[in-house]
């Protein structure tokens, strides 16, 4: 197991949601709880310059019935160059009613640098999860990123995303994602989408009705201003 691994447990009570659990090893940190309405917020970083060298970083947390928890990047994360590829991987379980939202900050990986990211989810019947990610990759750089997603017991989503010298769009180096698990107003993402001149974005759900919108830019600030319009697009009352 990697040295460095998060736990993450929250649940509900009295209409609140409480991290009744939270233990970070290694060179995970992590803020106190932030209450927002019925949801709460924890804060993840990790200590250095970056990750480098065959660093591997585990993170597994559960979300119990009912409760809301918001899980975001502090600041962008640095993949630096090294002998082995940076690996990182996260496994979450939201259990019935729950809600999970996965905010992270960009990810920028450097010249020469390999990165490697698995995402599990195993929601229940009715839970939802939102995943938000910047990946800001470097011409000679590569990353693979996967998302697999379970929903009582039966795979939904698989969604792999790759990025290598030989196979990339020079004119999109930096991609957004962004994957909203449960009930989604296309109308309105379509309409946010629209609002977005400077970024290239694509919609689409996958066979079980869940949605998965992908933008493409040369500049960071444009896909993650339009990353944000089509977040609040799916979570503004």
């Amino acid at each position: 197991m990697s040295a460095n691994t998060l736990l993450v447990q929250a649940e509900r009570r009295n209409g609140a949601t409480v991290v009744s659990r939270l233990r970070a090893d290694g060179l995970w940190r992590t803020s106190r709880s932030f209450h927002e309405g019925s949801a709460t917020r924890i804060v993840l970083a990790q200590l250095g310059p970056g990750m480098i060298r065959g660093d591997r970083f585990a993170s597994r947390g559960t979300v119990g019935p009912g409760a809301h928890l918001i899980v975001a990047g502090q600041m962008a994360t640095r993949i630096l160059p090294g002998r082995e590829p940076v690996t990182t991987s996260a496994s979450w379980s939201v259990e019935a009613g729950g809600t999970l939202e996965l905010l992270a900050e960009p990810t920028m990986i450097c010249e020469g640098a390999a990165y490697e990211t698995r995402l599990t989810l195993a929601l229940a019947a009715d839970a939802i999860a939102v995943v938000c990610e910047i990946i800001v990759c470097a011409e000679s750089a590569t990353a693979r990123i996967a998302t697999t997603v379970t929903r009582d017991g039966h795979t939904v989503v698989v969604d792999v995303l790759e990025l290598a010298d030989d196979a990339r769009d020079k004119a999109a180096n930096v991609v957004g994602t962004l994957i909203v698990l449960g009930p989604a107003d296309l109308a309105a993402l379509d309409r946010a989408a629209d609002e977005c001149p400077n970024a290239r974005i694509g919609i689409g759900t996958f066979q079980a009705g869940d949605t998965l919108v992908r933008i493409a830019g040369t500049h960071v600030q444009p896909v993650r201003e339009a990353l944000a319009r089509l977040h609040d697009a799916i979570t503004s009352p």
